[in-house]
């Protein structure tokens, strides 16, 4: 029976959306998620990294074995096509500047770029620096990009219509505009250019383009200019909007073509949280994935990429100013003041659904490599116990087992790693901290769960969850107080203010907070409030235990267990201080998904005399969060789903059956009855049993 009809939902729509930080793979996952069909040489990789899998673990390497059958049956692989971010934000700088005469179209767009870069807002560190658009640009962009725009703009033929960009859209159907030839040729070249003069350029002109648009809903420098006080998120949906919108202009036009009925898009890249949520609540089909890679591997890839394509500009000096906007990328200080209109890539690694890490591509010799010395290690006896090691799966297989599961829910198991980690991410809402929400798991060396831990204070006291302001600086209800945060302590602040005083000349400067919060409690953070008062800035104040050590003091709470040669799984990077107690403790490997700030990994981790003594420290790869139970869960069990597709299922002869029959009856009956039927029975053949039970049930369904 084909079950195909059954997971058309699964199958024929997904939408995968890409983030991570600069030269962190995502461009590898859509060049292999955008083939035609798998290869050769991509389908004997697998085949060898089975292969070496399977004297680490026999299981795993089946798993693999799984993936790969899968998608040797062409009619499972998919071919994505792509939604270029840079690609929609081109759009709407082609529409904001359009003109029919395309040597007016090429000034505007020149002019519009420099004015861009030489307005005084976007000249900070949050945009890339000092220096504007890039430096010189000016002169660039008025003598060869011009030119140049005059001829690549007779590439495309497009007439913009509608007042914003979305009309257009909705009353145009461009599929093949955008998706096709020669649009993507178009955008290629546009930024090849901007690349080709410096590399800065290009990110800073996307970054402040994008930022424009959610902030202002405009690309127009004075409307922008005039607007700088109005609501902030009026816009913030605006490229999700149109992204939206293209994504139902390609669906309609691939459900039109007779032998395409599916749409299979990546949205690459995605690097604001509130874009990447608004495709989340849209649709059950979207998938958020994280590339990953060593911090020193990817700066070593920014630096490669840009002296490999030399621009006329500073390489060194362009490094620097790219690395200066990917951190600023990379950070949420921004969102935490309520500026949602940039980028905030970890909180994007936070809410993804699923990981996949580069470890410098994997090369199967790099593999092999890895495999054969962590076995001479454990031959060599420099491992306590049983204790596993971890080889990081390469890109290709990660990437294809996530689409294998979308179309397959239960297809494989997940891997230890992935079930432990679940546990650590489903803990972590327990957590009341009101800044972060953080779960971790300990295990003993064979990855028995040993301690759950979520940031939470101490056992009797109130999270800062539940804790509100009004209470303390209004004395309705203080109990949950310290004496500290009350004022019944001597200390001071150097002003001679106490804390008591302090927070509550803050909180009456607010003003209609009632209507602010809209029924919503008015919590605060103690630390940062201290710490601020203080002119420092102290992690020991805070009211909360992180959730390693929570995890660790729960085994000697409740009767000692042994973690030496153990395992820490943690939603975040342990910071310094649960470093120290991983280490102390003896714990060998930490399983980690969002790295948190800090010096712990370069300063206490990797701090012992012998190498060997240091645990090893593994970025997540895997399925994580909501998608857990989307991907993991069967649609039947594997059993029913089994029989129903090959018809597979044992076989009993009719002699066979009356045997069993006939000891069935004679195991159930007794005395004279048992006497009677047996002599009976016995006297019949074994094909004649079958009709004297049957007339035996006939008789008695007649008498009642």
């Amino acid at each position: 029976m084909s079950l195909n009809n059954f997971y058309k939902l699964r199958k024929n729509f997904i939408l995968l959306g890409l983030t991570g930080k600069m030269q962190a793979g995502a461009d590898k996952i859509v060049e292999l998620l955008s083939q035609e069909e798998l290869t050769e040489e991509q389908f004997k990789f697998i085949e060898d990294f089975e292969n070496v899998y399977s004297d680490i673990s026999g299981i795993e390497s089946r798993k693999i074995r799984r993936i790969k059958d899968f998608f040797k049956h062409k009619e499972n692989w998919i071919k994505f096509d792509v939604v270029d971010y840079r690609s929609v934000i081109l759009l709407f700088i082609l529409h904001h500047n359009y003109d029919k005469n395309n040597k007016k179209y090429a000034e505007n767009i020149c002019n519009w770029i420099d004015s861009l870069g030489n307005y005084k807002e976007f000249k900070t560190p949050r945009f890339g620096g000092d220096v504007g658009i890039a430096e010189g640009s000016s002169q660039f962009l008025s003598n060869d990009f011009k030119k140049y725009l005059e001829n690549i703009l007779d590439t495309i033929n497009i007439r913009f219509k509608g007042d914003t960009l979305l009309d257009f859209l909705t009353t145009s159907n461009i599929s093949d505009f955008f998706f096709n030839e020669p649009y993507r040729e178009f955008s290629k070249l546009f930024f090849n250019k901007l690349d080709w003069y410096s590399r800065f350029l290009r990110h800073k002109l996307n970054h402040v383009a994008a930022y424009c648009l959610r902030r202002y809903g405009t690309l127009d420098i004075e409307v922008i200019k005039e607007n700088k006080k109005e609501e902030k998120l009026n816009y913030i949906y605006i490229l999700a909007d149109v992204i939206n919108q293209l994504i139902k202009i390609h669906r309609k036009a691939s459900s039109e073509i007779k032998d395409k009925r599916e749409a299979h898009i990546i949205i690459d890249r995605l690097k604001n949280s509130y874009e990447m949520m608004y495709f989340k609540e849209k649709y059950s089909g979207f998938y958020m994935v994280v590339s990953s890679r060593k911090e020193k591997v990817r700066q070593e890839y920014i630096k490669e990429k840009n002296r490999k394509k030399p621009s006329k500009t500073d390489v060194n000096k362009n490094i620097n100013l790219i690395k200066l906007l990917d951190d600023t990328e990379y950070k949420v200080n921004e969102f935490k003041r309520g500026d949602f209109d940039s980028f905030d890539v970890e909180n994007c690694v936070q809410k993804s659904d699923y990981h996949i890490v580069f470890k410098e591509d994997l090369k199967f010799d790099d593999i092999l490599k890895d495999h054969k010395e962590e076995l001479k290690k454990r031959k060599n006896k420099e491992y306590k116990g049983d204790n596993k090691y971890y080889i990081y799966q390469p890109f290709i297989f990660q990437t294809l087992k996530l689409i294998s599961l979308i179309q397959q829910p239960g297809l494989i198991t997940p891997t230890y790693p992935e079930r432990i980690m679940q546990i650590a991410f489903n803990a972590k809402l327990n957590s009341g901290c009101i800044s972060r929400q953080v779960g971790a798991v300990v295990t003993d060396s064979h990855y028995s769960v040993k301690g759950i831990g979520w940031n939470e204070v101490p056992v009797g006291q109130i999270h800062c969850g539940l804790r509100d302001i009004r209470d303390l600086t209004g004395a309705v209800d203080i109990t949950e107080f310290s004496n500290f945060e009350q004022g019944k302590t001597e200390h001071k602040y150097k002003d001679g203010e106490k804390f008591i005083d302090k927070i509550t000349k803050d909180f009456l400067k607010i003003k209609g907070l009632e209507e602010r919060l809209e029924g919503r409690p008015c919590s605060y953070c103690f630390k940062s409030f201290h710490n601020s008062y203080e002119a420092k800035d102290n992690q020991v104040h805070t009211r909360s235990l992180h959730a390693e050590e929570n995890a660790m003091l729960q085994i000697s709470k409740y009767g000692g267990q042994p973690l030496m040669g153990g395992n820490l799984f943690t939603t975040a990077s342990p910071c310094e201080l649960c470093s120290k107690k991983a280490f102390q403790l003896g714990i060998k490997n930490i399983f980690y998904i969002d790295l948190y700030p800090g010096i712990s990994k370069e300063h206490i981790l990797e701090g012992g005399k012998k190498e060997k003594n240091n645990p090893n420290v593994y970025q997540f790869q895997g399925v994580i969060g909501r998608s857990y139970q989307k991907l993991y869960e069967p649609f039947m069990s594997v059993k029913d789903e089994t029989i129903l597709r090959s018809d597979i299922k044992p076989s009993v002869s009719n002699k066979e059956r009356a045997i069993q029959l006939k000891k069935l009856i004679q195991d159930n009956l007794k005395g004279k009855e048992f006497n009677e039927l047996r002599k009976k029975l016995d006297g019949l053949k074994d094909e004649d049993v079958l009709r004297e039970i049957a007339d035996m049930m006939r008789r008695g369904v007649e008498q009642g």
